[in-house]
């Protein structure tokens, strides 16, 4: 009964059947939230003394050296600041790392390592200026921030890029992908940096190929604490593309007239036929001159035969040999 008496009494305040009741109701709700929004914005006008956690981070080193140790990565700023103020900017704030310059910090030397301190309550404008305006910092916690640094060693590497290529019907690469630059200077730490023998470029897929292009792709930087710095960030590589055809040569074959001094010879057949992939910008260029072809007499010692096979000796640059028809010849020996 009680249960069901106060369910019919909020019925009646929710849903008054009474037009002047719904109205007073109405009324008395805005006036509640009037008054609790300017109750909020009154508190905020006040002063707060608040302590905020925030994150440090080394905006410069000593030349030449590397942090390896930080032990007091994370500080404590008591600051005093309207209420406004704490919300509208100190908690966006909080969520970036504070900056502290120690080009010039004083060190000194154990072994290997270098060993300095900074006292944070002669840092005060450093760390004020980084903070919203109107915040006013009254302590900062711990009082003396310590790192430790080694030597930086450098190391000049080669770059690999990790390309995929896929062309349309009938293109090529016409020359070797081309970086620039081709290398890069590495520095961190001695054990690391001896580690390295390359770096990478970021993985990257190029399809249907019919064009050259030239693009620049960002290096990818191991996983190692202390991280190493690159004196580059990216490189470019230039592909150049043409469409290929083929292109068949005859071209008479040679002996190896080394191995038959004070002979002389002849082969059977006296030309053979190359077949090649070369560039439709090239095409005109080609000649039988640009190749030669040798059979070696030793070959068909260890067959017994007197067939030997023909190889390339030279071609052109910008040809690709895909076969030589026939491939192997026969040869008579002229005392």
């Amino acid at each position: 009964m009680v249960k069901r008496y106060i369910l019919t009494q909020f019925a009646r305040i929710t849903k008054p059947n009474d037009g002047k009741l719904r109205t007073k109701l109405s009324v008395f709700l805005i006036c509640l939230l009037f008054s609790a929004i300017m109750w909020g914005m009154i508190k905020l006008t006040y002063e707060y003394e608040v302590k905020i956690n925030f994150d440090v981070e080394a905006a410069s080193l000593p030349k030449g050296k590397i942090l390896t140790s930080n032990a007091d990565s994370v500080i404590s700023i008591t600051v005093k600041a309207t209420g406004i103020d704490f919300y509208s900017r100190m908690i966006k704030a909080r969520t970036k790392p504070l900056q502290i310059e120690l080009r010039n910090l004083n060190l000194h030397r154990k072994a290997d390592q270098y060993f300095g301190y900074l006292r944070t309550s002669r840092n005060f404008s450093t760390f004020s200026s980084q903070l919203p305006s109107g915040v006013e910092i009254l302590a900062i916690e711990p009082d003396t921030l310590h790192f430790i640094f080694e030597k930086t060693w450098t190391k000049l590497v080669v770059v690999k890029p990790d390309v995929s290529l896929k062309f349309s019907r009938q293109y090529q690469l016409y020359d070797s992908v081309s970086i620039n630059p081709d290398s890069i200077w590495i520095s961190g730490l001695k054990n690391i940096v001896d580690t390295i023998r390359s770096i990478s470029t970021e993985q990257k897929t190029y399809s249907s190929l019919k064009s050259g292009l030239i693009e620049k792709l960002a290096l990818i930087k191991p996983e190692f604490y202390p991280p190493i710095s690159f004196s580059s960030d990216s490189v470019e590589i230039k592909l150049e593309v043409e469409k290929f055809t083929e292109a068949k040569i005859e071209v008479p074959v040679r002996m190896n007239v080394n191995k038959l001094k004070g002979s002389s010879y002849r082969t059977f057949p006296e030309k053979v036929e190359i077949i090649c992939l070369v560039a439709m910008k090239d095409y005109t260029r080609l000649d039988p001159s640009m190749f030669t072809l040798f059979a070696d007499p030793e070959s068909g010692k260890e067959t017994n035969r007197n067939r030997i096979p023909v190889t390339v000796g030279t071609a052109p640059s910008f040809v690709k040999v895909i076969k030589i028809e026939p491939d192997m010849v026969e040869y008579l020996i002229i005392k």
